[in-house]
């Protein structure tokens, strides 16, 4: 490798490594703290939220690398027009075609990574998240249970107090009220702890007092009791609490690996298979496009592009989204799928386009001569 192909693919690759961890500071900070409301709310259990930000990294990755390869060849490139680099290159005899093979040799490895995060290690981790998820609520049933505070049981079906909650599960001065359809159910105990059987959450009691039927009836305007109240005393109690007991959700589509995908028959389906694999393909168009754009005047900064890179990649994700939506609702056949959108842009990178221009051009110059000639000559 020569000197001058070192010192382009440091640039690029430094460049890209600083507006990755840019972005990504910036978009796991809003992963963060959407994460810590759900957990201060009890919907995620505190001890997992570091690990399901460490599982979020490959979603966050994927969702960031285009935008990130687009602005660090941007930099890089605008600095070389800035600096008057590449004006001295080019009297070197080095031609722009040069600049697209070793821009190849920076996008090629971030595509096929890119591929690789979107494909397997996106997947991989959000099935991880799930089992991680599920292993917990096995462990420890009450991990979204807060101590010292009334929490509301699901579909407000009542109401349990814990003075403390250790980490094995074991409860400490409790007092339950349950509603199940016309009975209310008060449960006291000064100590308790829930435990699973058979994928269902059991709560056991040990020495307190069971309340039932706390129900009265109105009649002329004064109430009644319509049923006796039972007051028991026990040693154990055991009761099975349906609300805190989940049962193991279903794989979603993008928890699946694309090999599983394929050949699906399901619209969502087909259409998550072409945006996992157009969108490597968007890295290297991007890329090749953004080295476009980064040619700059002496005199307008090397941030003078910035603003367009960005509309560029605005256009870019959204026909992809705008295409995954028609894929979605069958306005647009599975079979040419995205293809189109990352072919167009790709074809406007290698600069199929300008080049056809310039032929344009050349060949209107050259048939212009002719007849200027045939002019003269019948002159």
């Amino acid at each position: 490798m020569r000197i001058i192909d070192r010192m382009l693919l440091k640039e690029l690759i430094l460049t890209f490594l600083a507006v990755l961890s840019v972005l990504l500071l910036i978009t796991y900070g809003s992963e963060a703290t959407k994460l810590l409301g759900r957990a201060l709310d009890g919907r995620v259990p505190v001890n997992l939220v570091g690990q399901l930000l460490l599982l979020r990294l490959p979603d966050v990755l994927g969702m960031i690398m285009p935008l990130s390869v687009l602005i660090a060849v941007v930099l890089t490139f605008g600095r070389l027009y800035q600096d008057q680099e590449m004006v001295v290159l080019h009297s070197s005899g080095i031609a722009p075609s040069y600049f697209r093979k070793v821009l190849l040799r920076f996008l090629v490895p971030l595509a096929l990574l890119s591929g690789l995060l979107l494909n397997y290690l996106e997947p991989l981790a959000l099935q991880y998240e799930r089992q991680a998820l599920s292993q917990n609520e096995t462990l420890s049933p009450v991990a979204a249970l807060q101590a010292g505070k009334f929490n509301s049981l699901p579909n407000n079906k009542g109401v349990l107090y814990a003075k403390s909650i250790s980490a094995d599960g074991r409860l400490q001065d409790i007092w339950i009220k349950y509603q199940d359809g016309a009975n209310d159910l008060l449960l006291m105990a000064p100590q308790g702890q829930f435990v699973r059987q058979q994928e269902q959450i059991v709560l056991r009691l040990q020495n307190g007092w069971r309340y039932q039927n706390l129900h009265y009836a109105v009649q002329d305007g004064v109430p009644s009791q319509s049923k006796p109240i039972e007051v028991q005393n026990f040693v154990l109690f055991e009761g099975l609490l349906p609300e805190l007991s989940s049962a193991q959700t279903p794989l979603r589509d993008k928890d699946l690996f694309t090999w599983q995908l394929i050949g699906s028959d399901n619209l969502k389906q087909q259409a998550l298979v072409q945006w996992r694999l157009n969108m490597p393909l968007g890295i290297i168009a991007l890329g090749l496009i953004g080295f476009m754009l980064a040619k700059t005047g002496p005199r307008q900064g090397r941030f003078a592009r910035m603003f367009a890179a960005i509309l560029l990649f605005i256009a870019f994700n959204q026909a992809m989204v705008a295409g995954q939506k028609a894929l979605e609702k069958g306005l647009w056949s599975a079979e040419i799928g995205l293809w189109p959108i990352t072919g167009l842009f790709l074809l406007i990178g290698f600069g199929v386009f300008a080049w056809v221009q310039r032929k344009g051009q050349a060949w209107r110059l050259a048939k212009a001569k002719t007849r200027l000639s045939q002019h003269k000559e019948r002159r």
